[in-house]
């Protein structure tokens, strides 16, 4: 069996008081060897303190979703059980640098029975010694605390249509990009979401805080950084 290493994606960075996170990038209109394979494209990694639980970080990966006006390919969930997912974490030193290399990764696996019925494993997970899983499109639980995988509303927001002019913008001559008429951010004018209404394969599962972000000496937390890969094996 060989593995291939398929998509490198969404650096994210979670600050120190691990109260707010910031999105170095996000992907969404794919290369054409990419596009091709849906249930391997990441769209976005995503990284936050949990609303419920003080002492749980949120993990989450999206991925085989598209903006308006491209064609739909999100009407199920992708459960490709040849697909690896790998979620890494990196936590900076006592002075805020990264080394970029993983200190934690967590591995998803996902999977069908003879029944057809998809379900989710996932490997290394802090806060859990063992591998725990369950079946998407329902919540379940480990040792780390809950998980879910299945097809949920894209979360991210973003205005395909503005970019689009934006660019045109800068295709006349004498225009060095016009923010305003194409976002269209005068007037009153709505807001457009290219995602809304469309749909993204989604991977969420806690993980405990203190195993990820463990106090420093001086009382406070590392800041982390995260982002996910995707591996297919082939013959």
């Amino acid at each position: 069996m060989a593995l291939e290493l398929k998509v490198v994606a969404r650096l994210l960075a979670v600050g120190a008081t691990l109260l707010s996170f910031s999105v170095m990038s996000a992907d969404h209109a794919e290369s054409p060897g990419a596009d091709a394979d849906p249930a391997a494209d990441i769209a976005d990694v995503f990284l936050f303190p949990s609303p419920e639980v003080a002492t749980k970080l949120v993990a989450a990966i999206t991925f085989g979703g598209r903006p308006a006006p491209r064609s739909r390919i999100d009407t199920g969930f992708y459960c490709d059980p040849d697909v690896l997912f790998t979620y890494n974490i990196d936590r900076a030193d006592a002075a805020g640098n990264f080394d970029s290399i993983p200190d934690v990764q967590i591995y998803i696996r996902l999977a069908k029975n003879p029944q057809g019925i998809c379900g989710m494993q996932l490997e290394n997970v802090p806060g859990s010694a063992v591998k725990f899983s369950g079946v998407t499109e329902e919540v379940f639980s480990g040792a780390s605390g809950r998980a879910f995988a299945g097809l949920r509303n894209d979360p991210f927001f973003f205005d395909f249509e503005g970019f689009s002019a934006l660019l045109d913008t800068f295709a006349k001559p004498g225009q060095n990009g016009d923010l305003v008429s194409s976002f269209r951010l005068t007037g009153g004018q709505p807001r457009r979401d290219s995602f809304a209404g469309r749909n993204a394969s989604a991977i969420v599962f806690e993980m405990d805080l203190d195993s990820v972000a463990p106090k420093l000496a001086n009382g406070q937390r590392p800041k982390l950084r995260a982002w996910a890969t995707t591996s297919r094996f082939g013959g």
